[in-house]
């Protein structure tokens, strides 16, 4: 199969990526290796359950992010959510990942595609998955987790392979669990408290239904520290923490599971001043994603940490992209 521009990943960056690239009239395919679109920007339905397991919320400083906010909270599509503790925080209305499917309307995505290598030849770019299938492109833009696209480069370019190896990240256990009956006075969202990072009522969200969903999220030392851990382990660890918090001794819980995010936190970035673009000859390789970050606002130095910062990723590495082939 064949691409002018092929980006693989189709989280925050790579959506973005390929949104500012179709719109400049490129012809551009999108391979991601999961099941649906978004990244960590994730929701799942289970037993009849809602539950978003994976980023809680965004919030928008930059005036990029913040027109795409306002275009998507006049479709319906986020809402402001106070209890995320942040003025311009939203939540999806209740899906986060419409916010994902949102800013990917309209391009071409194929999932379930996974790249185990990379080469270049002849003015054109090589992509080998897993499954056996070939996919060639002019341009190529990598917006997956830094260890994966360390691993894709460093036969390829090794120079952009250092960059992405010196990002480091933090997993993250998630439990999504269900009260079927919601006992009065259950704070709706907590933060920070003993092991849990975060914890929150899915029902407490704009446009959700009632329901005992209840989405727990354990810290980062935690979530390192028991990262091999059986998840039955894990989830009687995580319920007991949420009931002490709580200040419930029992509580009786239904449907129960878990989900380990290894790379669900940037710790260490990519240094602000690192490279993100390489030219092969007349073809462009560019980076993106949450390990190389772009501040949304001159006050907040890039973390990592924010969905915003991911998004600029993409929207920066698109933008020179086009600058590269008009030159």
């Amino acid at each position: 199969m064949k691409a002018e521009i092929i980006i693989i990943g189709a989280g925050m960056a790579g959506l973005m990526a390929g949104r500012i690239l179709s719109q400049a009239g490129r012809d551009v395919l999108i391979l991601d290796k999961g099941r649906r679109i978004g990244g960590r920007m994730a929701s799942r339905r289970d037993s009849g359950l809602l539950f978003n397991h994976g980023a809680q919320f965004v919030t928008a400083h930059s005036p990029v992010f913040s027109a795409l906010c306002d275009a998507a909270s006049d479709r319906g599509v986020i809402e402001n959510w106070p209890l995320s503790g942040r003025d311009n925080g939203y939540s999806g209305r209740p899906f986060m990942r419409d916010i994902a499917n949102f800013i990917g309307a309209n391009l071409t995505i194929q999932q379930e595609v996974e790249i185990a290598h990379i080469t270049h030849s002849q003015n054109s770019f090589i992509l080998q998955s897993t499954s056996g299938e070939a996919y060639h492109c002019q341009h190529l833009l990598l917006s997956a987790p830094a260890p994966q696209t360390e691993i894709l480069l460093r036969d390829l370019a090794p120079k952009l392979g250092r960059v992405a190896a010196s990002a480091r990240y933090a997993p993250c256990w998630t439990v999504m669990a269900e009260l079927p009956h919601l006992p009065e006075g259950l704070r709706p969202v907590i933060k920070d408290e003993g092991i849990l990072g975060w914890a929150s009522l899915e029902a407490s969200r704009p446009g959700a239904t009632p329901s005992g969903a209840v989405t727990l999220q354990a810290n980062a030392d935690y979530s390192e520290h028991f990262l091999e851990s059986p998840p039955e382990q894990v989830i009687k660890d995580i319920t007991v923490a949420y009931q002490q918090v709580q200040n419930i001794p029992t509580l009786k819980w239904g449907y129960q599971r878990a989900h380990r995010w290894r790379y669900a936190k940037v710790i260490k970035p990519a240094p602000p001043d690192a490279p993100f673009i390489e030219a092969f000859s007349a073809n462009m390789l560019a980076l993106a994603g949450d390990w190389h970050p772009v501040s949304g606002a001159p006050d907040k130095p890039a973390s990592g940490a924010r969905a915003e910062e991911a998004l600029l990723s993409g929207h920066r590495a698109a933008l020179e992209t086009l600058s590269g082939l008009a030159n």
